[in-house]
């Protein structure tokens, strides 16, 4: 029983591995169906077009970088931690839908693997977990190297994209529900919010609150706030408006004060710092899932609230059928569209040894005039790809 344990687990400070066999049945029966295999083919079709995104968002990223120093500040904003892919690390990845994601993504990925070997009869040793000193940060499937090397060009190829493409599907399927789920929002309210209310001003006296919604004044609709102004300016020092104003939870509360006017100058104002919600344009504009603003989704809610409906600043003025499971659902959806994007389009990339840069040079491998150069050729995709992805990180901090 000791020795059996020992061989299961290994401790290689800081990383503890663990190792079963206790899923080779899993990949033996899901790699029988005939499915798996037009999977593994599909698959091959798929990393690609997925490795051309990746190239495009890496050297678009770099370029944007060197010529627009605002995008530079807001990496700087964030911190270096944001290229890592790790809650408690990265400040823009949520700790629990972090997490849930990580462990989503990466067992996808090693599964499609294992699935694809066994389905092209290839052995899968082992699987199991690894830990960084005893937080789990992946999993991983051990296929028999000799034999996948081994293996025709088809055939290690496919098991090689099953992960990228597993991961690629993944996050589609996510996006597609997140859509899903947003496209049965519904805004609660319309009006002009109050971030502030002014100490010894009318608005505070007559009971505005910091975080109310002000709806109407005098019975007329307060859309935005050229709405108000244009209220205010036909108004003199001393008029007394009544301002109807929604608070409380999902804005049920509605109330209306008498404010008696003063003057700022050459401005009629009761004494409060409004915004715009823009909640009916935040939505509209996620609703439209088209190659022109794609790349907005990968915007995380945590990064950009004020045009994310799911975001904790903007979900409290939606109502959703599924209330009030909608934001819960539709935050781990899209934490699991980005992380496996992200696992996707990383692992698609031509660098060695990523999967990406092992198709790479299987394919290098298959042209017969380019076959002599092999080596070279690897080694430099991969020497410029890192070099790329360097610059990207370190600019922001030296601009």
């Amino acid at each position: 029983m000791n020795t059996k344990r020992t061989q299961q687990f290994e401790f290689k400070f800081p990383l503890l591995i663990f190792r079963t066999r206790a899923f080779l049945y899993f990949f033996d029966k899901v790699g029988s169906f005939c499915l798996s295999r037009l999977a593994s083919i599909i698959a091959v079709i798929i990393v690609p077009l997925v490795a051309i995104i990746a190239l495009y968002l890496v050297f678009n990223s770099f370029f944007v970088l060197l010529s627009n120093p605002d995008a530079g500040e807001v990496i700087r904003d964030v911190g270096p931690g944001a290229y890592i892919l790790l809650p408690g690390v990265n400040p823009l990845l949520p700790f629990i839908y972090g997490w849930i994601a990580i462990i989503c993504a990466v067992a996808i990925h090693e599964v499609a693997h294992g699935v694809a070997a066994r389905s092209l009869g290839l052995n899968v040793n082992s699987s199991g977990l690894l830990f960084f000193l005893f937080i789990p940060i992946g999993a991983f499937v051990e296929v028999d190297e000799e034999q996948l090397n081994r293996s025709r060009p088809t055939v290690s190829s496919r098991v090689l994209a099953s992960g990228v493409a597993g991961n690629a599907v993944s996050a589609f399927l996510s996006l597609l529900l997140l859509l899903m789920i947003v496209s049965g929002l519904k805004p609660i309210i319309e009006g002009v919010y109050v971030y502030e209310v002014s100490r010894e001003m009318p608005a505070e006296a007559a009971g505005i609150l910091p975080g109310d919604v002000i709806t109407s004044i005098d019975n007329v609709k307060i859309n935005d706030i050229q709405d108000l102004r244009e209220i205010l300016n036909n108004k003199s020092p001393g008029d007394i408006v009544s301002v109807t104003v929604a608070r409380g939870e999902k804005w049920k509360q509605k109330l209306t004060f008498k404010v008696n006017l003063t003057r700022d100058g050459n401005r009629t104002i009761m004494g409060v710092t409004v915004g715009n919600l823009i909640i009916t344009e935040a939505l509209k504009n996620y609703q439209k899932a088209s190659l022109s603003n794609m790349f907005m989704y990968l915007i995380p809610p945590t990064l950009a609230p004020s045009i994310v409906p799911f975001s904790d600043s903007l979900a409290q003025f939606y109502t959703h059928w599924l209330d009030p499971y909608w934001h819960v659902l539709a935050n781990m959806l899209y934490w699991l569209w980005f992380v496996n994007f992200n696992v996707a389009i990383f692992n698609a990339l031509p660098i060695y040894p990523l999967d990406g840069g092992r198709i790479f040079q299987i394919t290098i491998r298959s042209v017969k005039w380019l076959d002599k150069h092999e080596t070279k050729i690897i080694i430099a995709v991969t020497a410029i790809m890192l070099t790329v992805i360097l610059m990207s990180v370190v600019i922001p901090f030296i601009t």
